[in-house]
């Protein structure tokens, strides 16, 4: 298992997973700026012997903010998304991040289960942020 940054060679994979798994995806131009342009932005990719397994973007300052986190769906319930959330959860632990926040529909339970079970906690509820679907906002205090 290797957890690289993301290049811009990624993207089309990154599409058609956030297609997969949430039916709709950021968009290769929104993700093209985000790593190319973007200096609070970072992706990272999880890959096993050379198979795409998943990634996470995150926008990091003072604090980051999860801003998307998916693993291809045969390769879900084995351990490879904790690996990956933990890996960033190290690197932010290293560099003083405090804070980690990200939304989660609220039919989302799996995700809701993950989240929970990783350690964060529900902050508040933002109503209507997927167009027609509340928002749980989770957040972590980034252990040191």
């Amino acid at each position: 298992m290797k957890i690289r940054r993301a290049n811009l060679e990624d993207i089309p994979n990154i599409v058609r997973l956030e297609h997969q798994v949430f039916e709709e995806t950021l968009g290769e131009s929104f993700l093209y700026d985000e790593l190319s342009r973007n200096p609070f932005a970072r992706m990272y990719i999880l890959e096993d012997q050379n198979n795409f397994i998943g990634f996470i973007g995150l926008r990091v300052d003072d604090q980051a903010e999860l801003m998307n986190f998916a693993i291809v769906p045969k390769y879900q319930h084995k351990g490879y998304g904790k690996a990956l959330l933990t890996h960033v959860l190290k690197e932010l632990q290293t560099e003083g991040i405090k804070m980690l926040s990200l939304e989660v529909r609220q039919s989302n339970k799996q995700a809701q289960a993950f989240y929970e079970k990783m350690g964060f906690t529900v902050s508040h509820i933002r109503k209507k942020y997927y167009k027609h679907e509340d928002a749980l906002v989770y957040v972590l205090e980034v252990k040191s």
